[in-house]
């Protein structure tokens, strides 16, 4: 009786431990374009391509599970132009709602023709907390240059992440 008492504990401690929650809902880009085109619709539908790129990236190459949210769940805690940026409890409260334990922000601030930039914020849902954005400079073609932008600002995010997670 002892050994199979042993043994059982054994094999109890061999099982791997729950993996803590990787969860994350990552919003789509907001377009923050400031460069007085009469008609942005072609920079409006690049920038609705990014967050599908961004939740594919951390999920092929950095192991995220992402959370999906409707476009209308998004709008409803989204009051405005800048607004989970600006409230992170807002974001958090999202994040609760699909039991997620990330959220990240992102917008496409577009100053110029020339160049833009993709910022992400990552929110931790348990303690309402939000990190320093994360930014990556993009210059050149679009087409070209997006995947790479997000590769990188997918890197800084999990790597963000991995430096708030550690005990």
């Amino acid at each position: 009786m002892c050994r199979i008492a042993a043994c059982l504990l054994f094999v109890v401690f061999l099982l791997p431990l729950p993996a803590k929650s990787t969860d994350m809902l990552v919003l789509d880009f907001e377009l923050n374009d400031l460069t007085f085109v009469t008609d942005n619709s072609e920079e409006v539908a690049r920038t609705a391509m990014l967050g599908d790129m961004l939740r594919q990236t951390l999920q092929e190459k950095h192991g995220f599970r992402v959370v999906a949210v409707s476009p209308e769940q998004h709008a409803n805690a989204n009051q405005g132009f800048g607004y989970l940026l600006s409230h992170p409890e807002a974001a958090a409260e999202l994040g609760r709602e699909h039991d997620a334990r990330w959220v990240v922000i992102t917008q496409l601030h577009k100053p110029s023709f020339l160049f833009a930039y993709l910022i992400a914020q990552v929110v931790h849902v348990p303690t309402d907390s939000a990190y320093p954005e994360v930014i990556v400079e993009i210059k050149g073609q679009q087409d070209v240059i997006n995947q790479r932008g997000i590769n990188k600002l997918s890197g800084k995010i999990a790597r963000q992440i991995a430096a708030i997670s550690r005990p």
